[in-house]
């Protein structure tokens, strides 16, 4: 069984380094640090969830220039309102954000139609997470000055932060309408794209954001993790490996060039990649959580092991790691401990068809087979058509004696996808115990035709019972003949033994 692994797109946090200037020319650099943005999911292996993560690297926004005040400002003492909004300027260029808002709020007071002191304050506001405000003064700035590509930039990345994408993507437009050459517009409408499964969209803004800055490491470890999106894994290793050049310690393009490196079966390279992300970030969860899946895939499960219980340490509320734990555990024979992780994950995230199918997998293998088959009901509620949710609950069904419950499960499965071998032989052998031979002989046939590349003596075996019961002795006769033969080949002595003895009652 495989492990599938969700990877997280890098986000956009936005800071500047703006100078400050002997008149009110100043813009403000566009947008609240350390936002979060919905992520793009990409595989290490098995179980899906929808759980993503994603932080955010940090690019310069491009200086647009700001209108003078309009209006004439009164006689006023001490500092002038300009130089006190360019004081603002460098105390937030130098991260002095406390000191900044005081400048902005007496640069206010004293003339309250200076934009970009509005823009500037509600950056700080939304870095310091009080959407709220920062939106009050966003909005204040665009009604002063309409076109002010910097304020939609961050009143769009604010929308973003809140989860509100359309508005978000509306004013990531028109500040690209103001400023064509906005770079973070770009990352930002991209990332839009990204996590509304719009990957080509995607692609192209990210493309765009690289040819006006070919030198910004986080436009190409946004657009590798695209490339990943559409299995461009090769591509995908270029750009992490141009962003890395650029700036050799990102943990997150290490991470990311690792499962790409990963997905072209290149498993050292991976783990030595995702060695370096646990070297340069070792709190960031999904890091171990990542090498645990390569550990798994190259056969060191107790290492695997050791990495998501990292993981989980650094990160309780990893949905992931559960998942990827309960499927080891129930591997190596802990089903108590599976069945715990499995609940974990439904406790996270409810609407995780996968994890109720895995809990149910569980329970049957344990025997309880009400108690699985509960489970991947629920999973079909969540997903009707989960297909090996449905080819479950019919073994679940056929082990509880509901044979005709199975078959209607297996059929369900076969409607949806036509052309598993597996389900065709489930159903003809569910088809043997209510006695249709003819149904057992259709579907045990298509599903030989269908596994020509494997050798399952049970195929064989079974349609040759079909056969006995149809009064085929001829065709029966040579499916036990081979059948007999992989099981010997196989080193199954109880099945060559039963199918020897079924050749003698012909």
């Amino acid at each position: 069984m495989k492990l599938h692994h969700l990877m997280l797109l890098l986000g956009l946090g936005l800071v500047g380094g703006a100078v400050p200037l002997e008149v009110y020319a100043q813009t403000p650099p566009g947008g609240p640090g350390a936002l979060e943005n919905g992520g793009l999911e990409l595989e290490l292996g098995a179980p899906d969830t929808t759980e993503t993560e994603i932080l955010i690297p940090e690019v310069a926004v491009p200086e647009t220039a700001a209108p003078e005040a309009t209006t004439a400002a009164p006689a006023e003492t001490g500092p002038s309102a300009i130089t006190l909004y360019n004081q603002g300027v460098e105390q937030y260029t130098r991260g002095d954000y406390d000191a900044a808002l005081e400048s902005f709020n007496l640069a206010l007071e004293k003339n309250p139609s200076l934009a970009n002191a509005y823009v500037y304050r509600g950056l700080i506001y939304a870095n310091q997470g009080d959407y709220n405000q920062a939106l009050t003064d966003l909005n204040q700035a665009l009604s002063l000055d309409p076109g002010n590509a910097t304020a939609l930039l961050g009143r769009g990345s604010v929308y973003y932060r809140q989860g509100e994408t359309a508005l978000a993507q509306a004013d990531f437009n028109t500040a690209l309408e103001a400023n064509p050459d906005s770079v973070e517009a770009y990352l930002y409408r991209g990332l839009i794209d990204s996590q509304a499964g719009r990957h080509e969209l995607a692609l192209e803004d990210f493309s765009t954001a690289i040819e006006l800055d070919p030198t910004n490491p986080s436009a190409y470890v946004l657009r590798g993790f695209t490339l990943e999106q559409l299995d461009n894994y090769s591509d995908a290793v270029s750009d992490f490996s141009q962003a890395i050049e650029l700036e050799g310690d990102l943990p997150r393009a290490y991470m990311g060039r690792g499962v790409a490196y990963y997905n072209l079966g290149l498993y050292d390279a991976a783990l030595d990649d995702l060695n370096q992300a646990v070297q340069l970030a070792p709190d960031m969860a999904r890091g171990y959580l990542n090498r645990g899946y390569v550990y798994y895939r190259q056969g060191r499960t107790n290492r695997a092991l050791q990495d998501i219980d990292s993981a989980l340490e650094l990160d309780p509320s990893l949905a992931e790691a559960y998942m990827a734990r309960g499927v080891i555990r129930a591997e190596q024979g802990d089903l108590s401990g599976a069945q715990q992780d499995f609940a974990e994950v439904l406790q996270l995230n409810p609407d995780s068809a996968v994890a109720y199918k895995q809990r149910g997998d569980v329970m049957l293998q344990a025997g309880d087979a009400p108690a699985a088959i509960a489970d991947y009901s629920e999973a079909l509620l969540l997903d009707p058509a989960y297909t090996a949710a449905l080819q479950a609950r019919g073994d679940a069904r056929l082990a509880t004696g509901d044979v005709f419950g199975a078959i209607d499960d297996y059929s369900q499965a076969l409607a949806i996808q036509p052309n598993d071998a597996a389900v065709y032989s489930a159903r003809g052998a569910a088809y043997l115990q209510v006695n249709k031979p003819q149904e057992a002989y259709q579907d045990l046939t298509q599903a030989i035709q269908l596994s020509l590349t494997t050798a399952d003596p049970e195929l064989f075996y079974n349609r040759g019972v079909a056969r006995a019961s149809l009064g085929d002795d001829a065709g029966a006769r040579r499916d036990f003949e081979e059948a007999a033969e992989l099981y010997l080949q196989q080193g199954e002595a109880a099945g060559y033994r039963q199918t020897l003895d079924q050749m003698s009652q012909l």
